[in-house]
């Protein structure tokens, strides 16, 4: 499954929030379905959305690639650290592994 195309029809059906703290909180309330973590992102931040994700029963998944990237996916004309997936819509992005 091809990471980039799925987030593509989130963005289109779907429902997503983006950044660190709307993240959190997005998972934290059990809101999120998923939360979708770059590489290039700090160990900290890495190491405090997955403990959440763990305890929330929310999925965790770290991107192979760079926050520009990320954000050039998710038609941002600026780089995207962290992003939470509320509503997958028409997607598959839950079965990735």
């Amino acid at each position: 499954m091809d990471i980039n195309s799925e987030l593509k029809k989130v963005l289109k059906d779907g429902q997503i929030t983006i950044g660190e703290k709307t993240a959190k909180k997005a998972v934290l309330s059990g809101k999120a379905k998923m939360v979708i973590v770059t590489s290039s992102a700090s160990v900290e931040m890495k190491t405090d959305l997955k403990r959440y994700a763990s305890l929330s029963g929310v999925k965790y998944y770290e991107y192979p690639e760079s926050s520009k990237d990320l954000g050039y996916t998710c038609a941002k004309p600026f780089p995207v650290s962290v992003i939470a997936i509320m509503k997958p819509g028409s997607s598959k992005i839950l079965d990735a592994k």
